[in-house]
C-alpha cells in the first residue's frame, strides 16, 4: 500500500504520542518494582488510578488528554496496530475506528483493517 507523504507524516506523528505514552507506563512500572525491592509495598500504585493519556492522533498540535487506567492502555496496545484518540480525532484516509467509549476511541491503520462487519467491541480487544 503506497501512502503520500502527508499520510506518513500523520503516522510518525502518532507513533511519537504513543511512543511518550508508553515511557509513562514503564516508568511508573519501575517506580513500582522500586517501591517493591525497597520494602515499600504501600507506595505501589492501585491498578485502579486513573492517567491521563496524550491523544495518539495525528494532529502534531493535539494537547488533548484522555483518561485511561494503565491495565487498559496496555490492553488496548497488545495489538501495536491499534491507537488511542479521542472521539473524532480519528483520520479517515489511514485508519478505522475499531471500538468507542465515552472519553476515547480505539483506531486500527487501513492496512490492518478487519472486513466489513468485524467491528470489535470491548470484550474483543480484552481478549485478543
Amino acid at each position: 500500500m503506497k501512502i503520500s507523504e502527508a499520510e506518513r507524516k500523520q503516522i510518525e506523528n502518532e507513533m511519537i504520542f504513543r511512543r511518550a505514552n508508553e515511557k509513562v507506563g514503564a516508568g511508573l512500572d519501575e517506580l513500582d518494582a522500586m517501591h517493591i525491592a525497597d520494602n515499600n509495598p504501600h507506595l505501589v500504585r492501585d491498578d485502579k488510578v486513573v492517567l491521563q493519556f496524550k491523544c495518539e492522533c495525528s494532529d502534531e498540535n493535539c494537547s488533548a488528554r484522555i483518561p485511561l487506567r494503565l491495565s487498559r492502555y496496555q490492553e488496548i496496545h497488545v495489538d501495536r496496530s491499534n491507537f488511542i484518540v479521542k472521539p473524532h480525532h480519528q483520520t479517515v484516509p489511514i485508519e478505522k475506528v475499531i471500538l468507542t467509549e465515552k472519553d476515547y476511541s480505539v483506531v486500527r491503520k487501513n492496512n490492518t483493517i478487519p472486513e466489513p462487519g468485524d467491528v470489535l467491541n470491548a470484550t474483543t480487544i480484552r481478549n485478543k
